[in-house]
């Protein structure tokens, strides 16, 4: 169930953060971009404040969370939830709407790297989203549905929110280790061609030394 606004929002990851902010932004639309963070503690509970600023009214708002555990630096990227565990953060809905997004932006996307990674996270939000539902029931149970909106966007178009859905729209996406090749490899060849680029653009030794060279004698 969701945090009440007094409580600290539970999450899997700070990539769970990253998509509870994208679903609840500031009150005049605008989305938050974020200005710092604390942690406090270690273990299974990390308490985590972040402050953001919204890009449109400049407004600041301070989020604050609590993470399963401190992520270690082996995990996968842009991961999620590893576990079979249902968000308390987001309900089914709203992990929907942001698979849609993800997969909507691909077309408009040219930059490889960025399509795989909308693809992951699309991928992941669809996963996410199936957690609420029991295998084989295609409506998505009561308790998944969090606020009036959810309700009413299940109400207005069931068939987009059904168990087979959901599955078919997976079965449309590369499988995750795929798309995590996919993004390793676009990455450390993104990575390379920036070093071969700062390379090319450094002067060589006598470069310098024909600048120095050509400089006149004070007068």
């Amino acid at each position: 169930m969701p945090a009440t606004p007094d409580e600290a929002v539970r999450v899997h990851s700070v990539q769970e953060e990253y998509f509870y902010m994208m679903v609840h932004r500031c009150a005049c639309g605008g989305p938050w971009r974020q200005t710092g963070d604390a942690r406090e503690g270690t273990g299974p509970r990390v308490r985590h404040r972040v402050e953001a600023e919204c890009f449109k009214c400049r407004s600041h708002r301070t989020f604050a969370f609590v993470l399963d555990a401190l992520e270690d630096s082996k995990e996968p990227i842009r991961e999620i939830n590893r576990t079979s565990a249902p968000s308390r953060a987001l309900d089914a809905v709203e992990w929907m709407g942001l698979a849609r997004f993800y997969l909507g932006r691909i077309e408009r996307l040219k930059d490889p790297v960025l399509r795989s990674q909308s693809l992951l996270d699309a991928r992941q939000c669809v996963e996410e989203a199936m957690k609420f539902h029991t295998p084989g029931v295609e409506p998505p149970p009561a308790e998944s549905l969090w606020s009036d909106e959810s309700r009413r966007k299940v109400a207005r178009d069931p068939a987009s929110f059904a168990y087979s859905a959901l599955k078919a729209m997976l079965e449309k996406i590369p499988s995750m280790d795929r798309l995590r090749q996919a993004d390793k490899m676009e990455q450390r060849e993104f990575e390379q061609a920036v070093t071969a680029l700062v390379k090319e653009r450094r002067p060589k030794w006598w470069q310098f030394w024909k600048r120095f060279s050509r400089r006149k004698p004070p007068a």
